[in-house]
């Protein structure tokens, strides 16, 4: 049995205030590894996408990474970081 080797990704929510408002990341990457989740919810009110903190981006499937760092690039807040870990057991 082979071990899944998946990238540590951090993601600096005190710089990433408003991922439904840029949504870079999750255009760019090929296998759809980041989502969006609202946190802020008013019942019969639309949602701000431009309100700070309303929604926050996470990480889906980890699993799915490849490392190739499109979002690392792509953010305009520097608030993404992907980093590749060695195998630990077999």
């Amino acid at each position: 049995m082979e071990a899944i080797i998946a990238p540590v990704i951090d993601i600096d929510r005190e710089r990433c205030t408003t991922p439904f408002a840029c949504k870079k990341c999750l255009q760019i990457c090929p296998t759809a590894v980041l989502a969006v989740h609202e946190t802020r919810m008013v019942r019969l009110e639309e949602t701000d996408k431009y309100l700070p903190g309303t929604y926050r981006l996470r990480i889906a499937y980890r699993d799915k990474c490849s490392g190739c760092n499109r979002c690392v690039d792509v953010c305009p807040e520097d608030a993404i970081t992907v980093r590749m870990l060695e195998e630990v057991g077999a």
